[in-house]
């Protein structure tokens, strides 16, 4: 019943359609910004390893290889809300997606927590944004 409760709350807060488009706006960005930094690397031979993955990298090539994973996952991301928005026919479908959003918002609680102990302001910030698309994967979890 608590639960249940919860559960309304959420979707009074966003709508379905809602969360969907923004979802799908941050993701966007997210790829864009990964592929910005990928470009950097590659064109410019900028590597800004002080600001991202929390300071930690070392190499051009351990950001290279971070930043392609990142923007799969975050490719991956966006064809996900993509499936969960044109509501596919096939319910087990509909099922595994609302288990790999829930797992979504696990992952970007998590890496809100990564982004609060990051060594710089620049990725402290993007704190902000994991904790939306949490947020946004949860409402997307609970469906219509």
């Amino acid at each position: 019943m608590l639960l249940s409760h919860k559960n309304q709350i959420v979707k009074k807060l966003i709508s379905f359609q809602n969360a969907i488009q923004f979802s799908l706006a941050l993701f966007g960005l997210f790829i864009l910004f990964h592929l910005i930094v990928i470009l950097g690397i590659v064109f410019f031979d900028y590597v800004p390893v002080d600001y991202l993955w929390g300071g930690r990298m070392e190499t051009k090539e351990q950001l290279m290889k971070f930043e392609i994973a990142s923007l799969l996952v975050m490719a991956l991301c966006f064809i996900l809300v993509l499936l969960r928005r044109n509501n596919t026919k096939y319910p087990k479908i509909q099922k595994v997606l609302t288990i790999l959003f829930w797992l979504l918002s696990l992952l970007f609680l998590l890496n809100t927590i990564g982004n609060f102990l990051a060594k710089t302001y620049f990725e402290k910030f993007f704190a902000i944004a994991t904790l939306l698309l949490a947020f946004l994967s949860i409402r997307l979890a609970l469906g219509k």
